[in-house]
């Protein structure tokens, strides 16, 4: 999940009035690329091996004098995250500093590791939540997809332990083809532990997979993608919402004006308010970004924070995507066109198809909805 995710009104008010004047008021550290789990379709993580010979892990007190260099450029929301971060040796010690900054704090984790101690921890001393993610309904997916046998019921346990401590949490379930068959039973768990669950069919192709075509990929294909996830908005939204979601999205589609084809810009929070900075120090627009990067173990928060944000502000996206009417039902970002096309001026096939195949569901639905 993204750094702000979910955000409130008021946070999102605080967003924008940020990015108009270029303050990085939100960042997430990537502490470790470390992580129990292997997931197949990750582009993180690595092992202890190939981590070392990359680098060596950052020490909290290295993390603190960049976390004070970032508070005095105005940095008040700060996501914690990997790898898994609770891996991260000196994560208590680093976590209790930066609240005591005044660092508004989210933590990422697959939630295996949490047990009593932890969830008593998080109570102690609250976040603004902990975001975890959900690769499947029972123990096949984690074993198949994640490579982790008994996941499930850790990553199950961790949840309950961490609401029974008062702490605030969101699943953000992972829909992949290992685990498209969980769609139903994923939500319906974010029911039974009164936790809301956030579903995202569509993932950026892994390093190791991004040469491979779509039917050997461990994410889902473009059509299969779109149709879960309108099937997972009709079930998060419910009968009330999802009508309005659904005359809304046509009515953007069908009353969409093309102007002049142009390249287009960067139109998220990266780069203008929000960055993320990996466990080698290389700050970046967003974790799918690995370019423009500085480090801020070597020039300085402010310098990366200046070089990065006037760095994105020329990037350019597709002249295609910028004149098309589905733009608003298509995923695409520079980091997907990149990812999927090599070139965050190209028009990426696996979007088209997703926005296609989702404008078509969703004409059906306001066919059943108008009886």
């Amino acid at each position: 999940m993204e750094p702000m995710e979910g955000a409130s009104t008021v946070e999102r008010m605080l967003l924008r009035h940020a990015s108009e004047t270029q303050t990085p008021v939100n960042g997430s550290i990537e502490l470790l690329p470390l992580c129990n789990m292997n997931c197949d379709m990750c582009y993180v993580r690595l092992s202890r091996a190939e981590m070392e010979r990359q680098g060596r892990l950052r020490t909290a007190a290295e993390w603190l004098e960049i976390a004070g260099q970032m508070q005095k450029a105005g940095v008040l929301f700060l996501l914690l995250t990997g790898g898994e971060p609770l891996l991260y040796p000196e994560f208590r010690e680093l976590y209790l500093a930066l609240k005591k900054m005044g660092m508004i704090l989210t933590i990422n984790t697959n939630a295996t590791l949490i047990d009593e101690d932890w969830a008593a921890f998080f109570g102690a001393h609250k976040p603004r939540r902990v975001n975890v993610t959900l690769y499947g309904a029972d123990e096949k997916a984690y074993s198949e997809l994640c490579h982790y046998p008994g996941g499930f019921e850790k990553t199950m346990n961790g949840i309950r332990l961490l609401r029974e401590h008062g702490v605030d949490v969101k699943i953000g379930a992972s829909m992949t083809k290992a685990n498209r068959n969980d769609l139903e039973r994923m939500i319906a768990i974010g029911g039974e532990l009164d936790v809301p669950v956030r579903t995202d069919t569509y993932m950026m192709p892994a390093t190791r997979e991004r040469e491979k075509p779509y039917d050997l990929q461990a994410r889902l294909d473009p059509i299969t993608a779109a149709n879960a996830r309108i099937r997972a908005l009709k079930l998060e939204m419910g009968p009330e919402l999802f009508p309005q979601y659904v005359r809304q999205s046509l009515a953007e589609v069908d009353n969409a004006v093309p102007g002049e084809p142009k390249p287009g810009r960067m139109t998220c929070f990266a780069g203008s308010c929000s960055f993320t900075i990996n466990w080698q120090g290389e700050m970046r627009p967003c974790v799918m970004l690995s370019k423009p990067a500085a480090s801020v173990f070597e020039v300085g928060f402010d310098a990366a924070w200046k070089h990065m944000r006037a760095e994105t502000e020329k990037i350019l996206l597709s002249e295609k995507c910028s004149v098309c009417t589905m733009r608003s039902l298509c995923r695409t970002c520079a980091a997907s066109a990149l990812l999927e096309t090599g070139s965050y001026s190209g028009t990426p096939d696996y979007m088209c198809r997703y926005a296609e195949e989702s404008l078509r569901l969703l004409r059906l639905e306001a066919e059943a909805l108008d009886g």
